[in-house]
């Protein structure tokens, strides 16, 4: 499974922008037939930020909904309109899962999730450092129970690695760093994953959904 993801930055004009987040996840639905997930940047992202995703079971579903979209009057229309809030934007970046994933109709509304992101280290050890990705899902899972998303990069920043825990609310947050952190294997196993992170890539932040 793979996972297109857009982010831009915007003026933050939530109210403006609302109506805009909501009139493009129809179209994506009504004409593409496929489940736009849009997300607000919130802990650690740049105010104002939004995501847009879409999960793809190939890479032949993806250019179905792409050509499907670009034949559509009205997702230029509403891209337009969208375009006068747009400050910057970032590459669009394809993802592939390699734990976990979610085709996203399922995710309800106000899902905070939480992100660990780094770039890998020139020279550093990729399976190595997927092995590492890997122990430290299945460790977070046993402590918490909650499975977490493991992606890499196939398309756009090549070498980045995410990881995905989806969260029903901010008291769920604290919850789960509890959790983590009062199990005494938890934080030796998280900084393991030093040796492969480029130095100033590592990201932690939330995203919520939207629409």
């Amino acid at each position: 499974m793979y996972l297109f993801a857009r982010m831009i930055a915007t003026d933050g004009d939530m109210e403006a922008l609302m109506p805009l987040v909501q009139e493009i996840s129809a179209i994506v639905k009504n004409e593409a037939h496929a489940d736009a997930n849009i997300w607000s940047g919130s802990n650690g992202f740049v105010a104002g930020t939004l995501i847009f995703t879409i999960a793809y079971e190939s890479m032949a579903a993806r250019a179905e909904v792409t050509s499907k979209l670009a034949a559509s009057k009205a997702w230029w229309a509403a891209n337009r309109k969208m375009r006068e809030h747009i400050t910057s934007i970032e590459p669009d970046t394809i993802y592939r899962y390699l734990r976990g994933g979610s085709m996203g109709s399922a995710i309800p509304l106000g899902t905070i999730v939480s992100q660990n992101q780094f770039q890998l280290a020139q020279g550093a050890d990729w399976i190595a450092a997927l092995k590492w990705a890997n122990d430290y899902s299945e460790l977070s899972k046993k402590i918490t129970g909650i499975e977490i998303n493991m992606l890499h990069s196939l398309y756009g920043k090549l070498g980045e690695l995410s990881m995905l825990t989806g969260l029903p609310n901010a008291a769920a947050i604290d919850e789960h760093r509890a959790k983590l952190m009062a199990n005494p294997e938890f934080m030796p196993k998280f900084l393991e994953g030093n040796q492969f992170a480029l130095a100033g890539s590592v990201l932690q932040r939330h995203l919520v959904k939207i629409a």
